[in-house]
């Protein structure tokens, strides 16, 4: 069976008392926690130049990998910590399977 990359995509807004510094040391420790987990590749943060916005992007190596890395990460004070910086309702989860890469 071929083995497909899965892009994740995390898109969520802060609260207005979140310090970008909050912010990255929370996501330093979320990300800790995401490496050690089998399946994982990668992470990338990035903020939108001009609003509000922020966005995780991960990369695993299945979706298998996924759904077993998400149930951990739930149930993690690391994840905990992260979200309570967040404007309630506004992460968005989206998934992509990868086509090709140059």
């Amino acid at each position: 069976m071929k083995t497909t990359i899965i892009t994740e995509s995390v898109e969520f807004k802060v609260l207005e008392t979140t310090t970008d510094e909050q912010l990255l040391s929370k996501a330093d420790t979320l990300n800790d926690f995401q490496k050690k987990q089998e399946g994982f590749i990668d992470v990338e943060l990035v903020k939108h130049i001009q609003e509000n916005a922020w966005c995780l992007i991960y990369h695993f190596e299945s979706m298998e990998k996924v759904k077993a890395i998400g149930e951990k990460l739930r149930n993690s004070i690391e994840f905990g910590e992260f979200v309570a910086l967040t404007v309630p309702g506004s992460i968005s989860v989206n998934l992509y399977h990868r086509l090709r890469n140059w």
